[in-house]
C-alpha cells in the first residue's frame, strides 16, 4: 500500500469519514470505475477550508487498488481526468502532491504530467504542478487515448 496514512480503520471509521467528507466544500473526491469495477480513488483537497474552486493550491491524492482492471494506463487516465477537473473547471493555481521516495511508478509518472520535485522530507518527495507544465504533459500523453 503506497497511501501517505498506514493506519487501518474500521468500517465505522470509514463511514464517519465519508459521511464528514461529504459535506466539505473545499474537497472533491470521486471513485474510480473502469469497466463496472471499482478500481480506485481519486480527490483533490484545497489548502484552506474556503470553497475549492479558485483555491491558489490544491493537494492531489489518487490511489488504484488491486483489481482486474488495473492497468498501467489506467493509472495516467485517472490523472488526466483529475488534473482537467482540477485546472479546467476548478480554476485550481497548482496542485501538489506527496509520493513515498520508493513509489518509482508513482514518481515516473507525476514526472510525466509535467510535476517538479519541491521538496524531501519523511520518505516522501513533495511535487508541485503548473498548469502550463501539465498542459505541455497532457498534450503528449493524450495521444494514447485517441
Amino acid at each position: 500500500m503506497q497511501m501517505v496514512s498506514q493506519t487501518r480503520i474500521s468500517p465505522r471509521q470509514q463511514r464517519q469519514w465519508f459521511a464528514a467528507t461529504r459535506e466539505r466544500r473545499d474537497q472533491q473526491h470521486w471513485v474510480l470505475w473502469c469497466k463496472g469495477v471499482r478500481a480506485g480513488y481519486v480527490n483533490l483537497k484545497g489548502e484552506c477550508q474556503d470553497a475549492l474552486q479558485g483555491q491558489a493550491v490544491a493537494d492531489a491524492g489518487l490511489y488504484l487498488g488491486n483489481s482486474t482492471v488495473r492497468h498501467p494506463m489506467l493509472a495516467v487516465a485517472a490523472a488526466l481526468s483529475q488534473l482537467d477537473q482540477g485546472f479546467d473547471e476548478l480554476h485550481i493555481g497548482c496542485i501538489r502532491t506527496l509520493v513515498r521516495e520508493n513509489n518509482r511508478s508513482a514518481l515516473r509518472l507525476n514526472e510525466q504530467l509535467g510535476y517538479r520535485q519541491i521538496g524531501q522530507e519523511n520518505g516522501f518527495f513533495a511535487l508541485e504542478l503548473q498548469p502550463v507544465d501539465y498542459y505541455a504533459a497532457r498534450e503528449r500523453l493524450r495521444r494514447f487515448f485517441r
